[in-house]
């Protein structure tokens, strides 16, 4: 289910994606309306409501602007599209004898080894976003993750392959909540983050991951 676009929805939004103003709880109203190319009076407009549950007062082909300034490029979610056909098939490959589905590459790059999904919260100001990562499941790795943020669920799988595929479906279903963070939000993995808010579905990467690697026993 789409979440619904409240007023207290769409300062979260502008906050995340245009910065904040001088309120520490509000959007950068100027930047906002500069990137949407309307005026400033008509971003407050947009955003005046009697409490934040209220409805906002933005127009749909303004709101459908808005998503399009807030998550990724049609190219990127083409590219991940792509990716995990690609990851799907190398997965199939991996059940044929003698190696045979196997690239020599996959071996020297390491992606045949158990690797590690995460789901990381993230703190921007009073607001949370949460970002998909992956790592080799090594120490060094999995460490590295927790200084980027708080993991609040993981799974560990058999290959990178299986990485892929897992980020891609929880990504896709995220797609509501779902944004491109700045560099002051995140340190990597700019395309993979999505909203906290009341509506957003919690992610289970042990399940998906379970129901992932059954499949590719088949």
């Amino acid at each position: 289910m789409a979440p619904l676009w409240t007023r207290a929805r769409l300062e979260r939004v502008m906050c995340l994606r245009f910065g904040f103003g001088h309120d520490p709880a509000s959007p950068d109203t100027a930047a906002a309306a500069a990137a949407m190319g309307v005026t400033r009076r008509t971003v407050q407009r947009w955003l005046h409501a009697d409490h934040g549950r209220s409805v906002a007062h933005i127009p749909p082909k303004r709101r459908e602007q808005l998503i399009e300034l807030l998550q990724p490029a049609a190219e990127t979610l083409a590219r991940e599209e792509q990716q995990a056909r690609y990851a799907r098939k190398a997965i199939d490959g991996l059940r044929l004898p003698r190696k045979m589905g196997i690239k020599p590459a996959w071996e020297k790059q390491r992606w045949l080894e158990p690797h590690r999904v995460a789901v990381l919260e993230i703190p921007v100001r009073h607001l949370k976003i949460r970002q998909l990562a992956i790592a080799r499941d090594e120490p060094s790795r999995v460490a590295e993750l927790t200084r980027r943020g708080k993991v609040v669920d993981e799974a560990t799988v058999p290959t990178r392959f299986h990485a892929t595929v897992l980020v891609h479906q929880v990504l896709t279903e995220m797609s509501p909540w779902r944004f491109q963070a700045g560099g002051d939000q995140v340190t990597q993995g700019f395309t993979q983050a999505w909203m906290v808010e009341s509506s957003t579905p919690n992610t289970h990467l042990s399940t998906a991951a379970l129901f992932l690697i059954r499949e590719g026993r088949r």
